[in-house]
């Protein structure tokens, strides 16, 4: 940061490129000292210990600090230094952009990051700034998954680029040995092609006049550009194979792109436990922890097996190492020519130092492979046909299927990429719901009361010891239920000195509505015609209560009361309610009444 005069000037050096860009803060309509102050807030955060190393980012946060600073000017009372910011300020930067929510919470998400660890704001101020709820990312811009189809139109792309470019060169390779050997025929094409990709592979050029034009002949043999991408990866073919790797390790494409072709193997190169380990960086985990090690595995042995079954190409293109190391191969060429480490690399004599040194765009470099590949850009995409190539929904469709953190905390994997997931919300319902169904089944299990049907009637007047062992129960207990001597109204009780609120050996004291919930309690055919009764009564009087007081005092005993009623048919409930006494509908009223309660 430099400061000339009234001039506030930040220059920005990107980390990747070595570009800089001057970020002038002296045409802010705010005093000296909050241009100087915004300059600093720039420097810390797009600094060499800050999190942001790229141009693009560094030119959004000066410009989000610009519409700040207008914002200030037409303020009432506009602040001379960061200590009379107050909250007012930030109000009025809020409302300027209430009807663009996309926008302002963009805005607002760069200035917390620029002031968030600043003391020289007032409590308040601060406060007022992060306490702010974000406006909700709206549907188009949430980063989702490609469906199974889309994800397979793209692989296929990608991966038919990688063959294409694995036998363009490896038969390029060939052809220059085979004139390197004196194998072909003298004044051939194929002779002349040879002797091109000899002159390429030692001085990186192809002949040219005087003036520096290529020679004619050059053009005769296809140009220099089919010329060299017999040896050299294309730019294109450099993104395809940044793309699959960034697919198969579900790292970010901006990493990949990075990494180097100098590596660590490990195993020895020699062992089954094929990996290879790549430095990589990540300039926005900042500069105590960018530096990092991706490990590139190959496929484990019994899939490893499995896909050699059938092909090598289902092994290549499930491996990150393999298809790193395939990469490592395609580029040998152009590192040796152009002197430089990098894994991804294209090389061209018509350039002016034939590499495409640090020349990667992302969005310019995606855009164009999409675009030559049949795919349309965002504004241009259907549904139901190409999908638009994003390399951020490629990362977080590769983290739903691997379902596990790539150089990021197990936290951030759950709340930002899963949490997003329309896939992963989807699955997690259907787990939910599972669970919640099954503890409901499980519930309504515990809940029912058993029933003896007419049928275990008969067969216990017939054999009551084989009856009484069927039913679980002492003989002389079956024998009570059926002759009806252990009734409570709505069931019979298997043993009443034993209830589930009393000390064993004394009289239960539980409510006779409780008996449908409790372990001794059996349903029996003769008691049908008062489990109806009640239960349609309870039904007919749910209208006419308070629906808080009717749910907690009769919901479970309707429910419990259906579980029985579901073991007869409508006929046999039919005759059970026109078999209803009189004393049983005395017995009903008592029991609603709460008489029976009393005594």
């Amino acid at each position: 940061m430099s400061t000339d005069g009234n001039q506030t000037r930040v220059v920005f050096y990107e980390e990747q490129s070595g570009k800089s860009h001057v970020l002038d803060c002296s045409t802010f309509p705010v005093p000296q000292a909050m241009q100087q102050w915004m300059a600093v807030l720039l420097a810390a955060r797009c600094g060499a210990r800050g999190g942001s190393k790229r141009l693009a980012t560094a030119k959004r946060y000066h410009w989000v600090l610009h519409r700040f600073a207008v914002v200030l000017s037409e303020a009432g009372r506009v602040p001379a230094g960061p200590g009379e910011l107050a909250p007012e300020h930030f109000q009025i930067f809020r409302d300027r952009y209430e009807d663009q929510p996309a926008s302002l919470r963009l805005h607002l998400l760069s200035l917390r990051r620029l002031m968030r660890r600043r003391e020289d704001l007032t409590d308040e101020a601060l406060h007022d700034l992060l306490r702010t709820r974000l406006p909700a990312a709206s549907v188009t811009t949430q980063v989702t998954a490609y469906s199974g189809h889309e994800w397979q139109q793209i692989m296929t792309a990608l991966r038919r680029d990688v063959r294409v470019s694995r036998d363009r060169i490896r038969a390029g390779v060939r052809l220059l040995a085979r004139f390197r050997d004196g194998d072909l025929m003298p004044g051939s094409r194929e002779e002349a092609l040879g002797r091109m990709l000899d002159l390429f592979d030692t001085t990186g050029d192809l002949p040219r006049k005087e003036s520096g034009v290529l020679r004619n002949d050059v053009s005769r043999l296809g140009g220099s550009t089919t010329i060299a991408s017999m040896l050299c990866l294309t730019r294109d073919e450099s993104t395809a194979f940044a793309m699959l790797l960034s697919a198969l390790t579900a790292e970010n494409f901006g990493t990949v792109k990075t990494w180097p072709a100098v590596h660590t193997r490990p195993d020895g190169g020699v062992t089954t436990q094929a990996v290879a380990l790549v430095e990589e960086t990540k300039p926005r985990r900042g500069p105590d922890r960018e530096h990092m090690v991706t490990a590139l595995e190959d496929l484990p042995v019994s899939l490893r097996e499995l896909a050699e079954s059938e092909d090598t190409e289902p092994r290549l293109f499930h491996s990150p190492l393999r298809v790193y190391q395939l990469l490592l191969e395609l580029t040998q060429t152009a590192r040796r020519l152009s002197g430089e480490t990098r894994a991804f690399l294209s090389y061209s004599p018509k350039g002016p130092d034939g590499a495409d040194r640090n020349k990667w765009s992302t969005q310019v470099h995606v855009k164009h492979w999409s675009q030559m590949r049949g795919f349309p850009s965002m504004r241009a995409a259907v549904a139901g046909g190409p999908p638009a190539v994003q390399v951020r929904r490629i990362r977080q469709s590769a983290l739903e299927l691997k379902r596990r953190p790539v150089a990021h905390s197990r936290e951030t994997l759950r709340d930002h990429y899963l949490k997003r997931s329309r896939t992963v919300q989807e699955q997690s319902r259907g787990v939910v719901g599972k669970a919640l169904r099954e503890q409901v089944a499980k519930a309504r299990t515990a809940m029912e009361v058993p029933v003896f049907s007419p049928d275990f009637i008969e067969r216990a007047a017939q054999d009551p010891e084989a009856a009484a062992g069927e039913a679980g129960l002492d003989p002389d207990v079956l024998k009570g239920l059926l002759a009806g001597e252990q009734d409570t109204v709505l069931t019979g009780c298997v043993d009443h000195m034993s209830g589930p609120d009393t000390a064993p050996g004394t009289p239960c004291t539980a409510s006779f509505f409780a008996c449908l919930g409790c372990e001794n309690a059996r349903a029996l055919p003769h008691q049908l015609p008062v489990q109806i009764i009640v239960h349609d009564r309870l039904l007919a009087a749910r209208p006419n209560s308070d629906p808080a007081t009717w749910h907690a005092k009769y919901q479970a005993v309707t429910d419990r009361l259906d579980d029985i009623l579901r073991h007869y048919t409508p006929a046999e409930r039919d005759q059970a309610r026109a078999r209803l006494s009189d004393g049983q509908s005395d017995l009903v009223d008592d029991l609603l009444s709460g008489r029976l309660d009393l005594r």
